[in-house]
């Protein structure tokens, strides 16, 4: 079957992508790996991104500030305006609203190959094979689809984390824990979910599991009182923080969201970026197919570029200095520099 895009993967990215394609009356094929919508993400969204978002059902908290904690326990508050949202329920919404708009989904339906506009993937226990005019990379930070273009892995870092139940967060505030003994090259995140409920998870890119620098804070750290619940829920995974790639647009191909690197590498922010490059990637699709030209798909990279390259490049600039950052005495003296909330990393 001949379709005028396919979308690999139904994150936020692909599912904005493909929702934006089929609204405008063009066949959409969606191939997700997974038999249903599942990420390891904490789940903070600016509320500034300029879109329509799923309902309030998916908020599992608003945020008014961020409180990101020095080694030795100083911190500086920042004001905010988001919310913490249920990552699976967030991501089936925007899944569910691009079926809405008449594209198809193929739940657990891995890509295997790629061959000009040919797509072949796992159907359960079958091949499957269909055609496209346009595909879309959305298949996260190991895209089977990046690499089958022959591009390097992206560096990642790797992420634990646990939802627990019975515990004391502070309303309204999503807290970052710096500490190269629980959080080396990265930081440890608490962010309320309820009264008495928190996502509390880590993401480092050196060291030990993540699990264990998690289990680690959660029972040691100076804050374990607070932190002592029950733990519900626990998940893994990784983002990209090398940057964004060099090339977004290969012929009839883009790459989105995560695939694409467009995580910020010192924060792992990724899920504004991927919405609004979703966004960007549609209308430009739909423009080639208006014209039947693909030509067009090349303004997707000057625009993405355009909005998005500089402030990750800074990005990329200061996460190569907090790796380097050996001690909690250069993590205390330079933090100022090197996160978003400070004036410093701005100059």
């Amino acid at each position: 079957m001949e379709y005028d895009a396919i979308v690999v993967g139904a994150g936020p990215a692909g599912s904005v992508t493909a929702a934006a394609v089929a609204h405008a009356g063009y066949r959409v094929l969606v191939l997700e790996k997974n038999a249903s919508c599942r990420s390891p993400c904490a789940g903070y969204i600016s509320n500034t991104i300029n879109m329509d978002l799923p309902d309030d059902s998916v908020i599992q908290s608003k945020i008014t500030k961020m409180r990101t904690y020095f080694p030795d326990l100083s911190f500086h508050d920042f004001e905010l305006n988001g919310f913490v949202v249920d990552r699976p329920r967030f991501d089936v919404s925007l899944a569910m609203r691009a079926i809405g708009s008449g594209a198809e989904i193929k739940w657990g339906s891995p890509l295997t190959d790629i061959s000009a506009g040919a797509i072949k993937f796992r159907d359960g226990n079958a091949n499957g094979n269909v055609t496209g005019k346009i595909i879309v990379s959305a298949d996260g930070v190991f895209s089977k689809t990046a690499a089958l273009l022959g591009l390097h892995q992206h560096e990642f870092a790797v992420c634990a984390q646990y939802h627990l139940k019975g515990v004391e967060p502070i309303p309204g505030m999503c807290e970052i824990f710096f500490s190269t003994e629980y959080a080396p090259g990265g930081y440890v995140w608490v962010y309320p979910t309820g009264k008495d409920s928190a996502k509390v998870g880590v993401g480092i890119t050196k060291g030990k599991s993540p699990r264990a620098y998690l289990d680690d804070f959660i029972n040691n750290s100076p804050v374990a009182k607070r932190l002592d619940g029950i733990r519900t829920e626990y998940i893994t995974g990784a983002l990209p923080v090398g940057g964004m790639r060099e090339r977004l647009s290969f012929g009839n191909i883009l790459l989105v969201g995560d695939s694409a690197g467009m995580a910020d590498p010192v924060t792992g922010a990724g899920i504004n970026n991927a919405m609004l490059a979703g966004e960007m990637a549609g209308r430009t699709i739909i423009k080639a197919l208006e014209n039947d030209d693909l030509g067009h798909l090349a303004d997707y990279e000057v625009r993405i570029k355009r909005l998005l390259g500089r402030p990750l490049a800074r990005s990329l600039e200061k996460r190569k200095r907090l790796e380097a950052c050996a001690s909690n005495e250069q993590l205390q003296e330079q933090l100022p520099e090197l996160w978003v909330t400070f004036r410093q990393y701005w100059e």
